[in-house]
């Protein structure tokens, strides 16, 4: 049986997680791509090179498409992405109600991501409502991207919870890592760009097909917490 969820606050990855930000990936890469005369890449191919961060799928991109100046490539891809992060991007139906409801359970918040800072603070500020996360924290000079656990940790922190006690939840086998580094617990989330053999492969502490599974979760934590039983795997 899985050990009781004891999550007294709840760090949330971006990009597949909480916001489906692939349809503007996908269109800025491959109006880059189209105008240095490579051809468009497929969602799907896109899809499996999210995760590790930026620099990580250019480079990806730049060797699938025998692409040698992928400098080149880098700069003009975040020129076009900044002037385009929300054009189809948005939160995952039933996030918002997630958010709420976590809020409503006391419950504090905080985004972990390898997409850079600014990026991730303006999506942020954009698609969810003021006063939602605590703290954002994503790709930053000097610091290490996930799986190392540094950022998580510097959340936990922030938050004031001790790691054991913080439930990290990510869609990709980089954030199961991540949390398993940082001594978290840790939920898979289905409905992003990870592959679901893949995450089954961490053995996560707990598997969501949407957002209302991971609310209903904490919800019998925070109810049961004083019996410590709780069925917390889907």
């Amino acid at each position: 049986m899985p050990a009781p969820l004891t999550a007294d606050a709840v760090i949330f990855d971006l990009d597949g997680t909480l916001v489906d930000t692939l349809p503007d990936i996908v269109w800025c890469l491959n109006q880059v791509l189209q105008e240095q005369g490579y051809p468009p890449l497929p969602l799907e191919t896109i899809s499996a090179y999210v995760g590790g961060g930026t620099g990580a799928m250019l480079e990806r991109v730049a060797a699938r498409l025998g692409i040698a100046d992928d400098k080149a490539l880098h700069e003009r891809y975040i020129a076009c992405y900044q002037n385009h992060l929300v054009q189809f991007s948005q939160p995952y139906a039933g996030i918002l109600e997630l958010l709420k409801g976590c809020r409503q359970l006391h419950l504090p918040l905080a985004i972990v991501t390898n997409k850079a800072q600014d990026m991730a603070l303006q999506l942020a500020t954009q698609l969810f409502p003021a006063g939602t996360f605590q703290i954002v924290l994503g790709q930053r000079f000097g610091q290490p991207l996930k799986p190392q656990p540094d950022a998580a940790l510097e959340a936990a922190r922030h938050l004031a919870v001790e790691p054991g006690r913080c439930l990290f939840v990510g869609d990709t086998v980089i954030d199961l890592m991540t949390a398993r580094a940082a001594g978290m617990q840790a939920a898979a989330v289905t409905w992003g760009y990870g592959r679901l053999y893949a995450l089954q492969a961490q053995a996560a502490d707990l598997y969501c097909d949407q957002p209302v599974d991971l609310l209903h979760v904490l919800r019998k934590a925070d109810t049961t917490c004083q019996t410590g039983t709780l069925a917390s795997q889907f």
